[in-house]
């Protein structure tokens, strides 16, 4: 009877999951960890909390589904999906519905809630200046992130065919990377382009002219005046 009981409570839920408000209730961040916590019912078993995570469609799928290509272990952390508390990551952007079925034989009860969850796309903000020199002075090349590091950066100068690359590390908020330019450029603007960052969550490739970009200008050296000596 009571497994009669769970399918026709799932059957129901699958009916609620396909037409469930879209806004959401949760929003983190990609390669975020979202925990999720059951406080109450301390008399139920650990294993009689059971969670699942299903991607928000007509015809929602879950990842405890061994039908499916969605792996239990790459989503819940350790591959825990049973427990009081669990641990989410890896999840792609998106809207999701997360289910929690917990039930109790002495009490004779078999509950199931569902909040919906929405995992953000994560961005890349910098910002991209240069020095204006002299020719034959040193320049430097400023990269400003707004977030938190460690960041590694690929980089070309001009016409380059041979990427350069360059780290920052640490996990200092907003961080400035500074990259000294080497090698000698000539009078005019010379363009340096980013063309892969790589931070703690992902990586980050641009191409064409929407790779982020800045002009470092050489100005020639100033001619020789001659100096006069003013009269009254």
């Amino acid at each position: 009877m009571k497994q009669h009981i769970i399918h026709f409570i799932l059957a129901i839920l699958l009916v609620v999951l396909a037409v469930a408000n879209v806004t959401a209730q949760i929003a983190i961040q990609e390669c975020d960890t979202m925990t999720f916590s059951v406080s109450s019912r301390p008399n139920i078993p650990e294993t009689h909390f059971v969670w699942g995570i299903y991607n928000a469609s007509p015809t929602p799928t879950d990842v405890l589904d061994p039908a499916t290509t969605l792996d239990p272990a790459l989503y819940f952390v350790d591959g825990q999906y049973a427990g009081r508390t669990v641990k989410v990551t890896g999840l792609a952007p998106g809207k999701y519905y997360v289910r929690i079925h917990v039930w109790d034989e002495v009490s004779c009860t078999d509950n199931v809630e569902m909040y919906l969850m929405e995992v953000l796309e994560s961005d890349l903000d910098m910002e991209v200046y240069a020095d204006s020199v002299c020719i034959g002075d040193p320049t430097n090349v400023y990269i400003r992130f707004t977030g938190r590091g460690p960041y590694t950066v690929t980089y070309i100068i001009g016409d380059a065919v041979t990427p350069s690359v360059v780290n920052l590390n640490g996990t200092e908020e907003d961080p400035e990377l500074v990259i000294p330019v080497l090698e000698p450029l000539p009078v005019g603007e010379t363009t340096f382009w980013v063309i892969r960052v790589e931070d703690n969550c992902k990586a980050y490739e641009f191409t064409g002219e929407e790779r982020p970009n800045t002009g470092i200008v050489i100005f020639p050296k100033p001619a020789q005046q001659p100096i006069y000596l003013k009269e009254d």
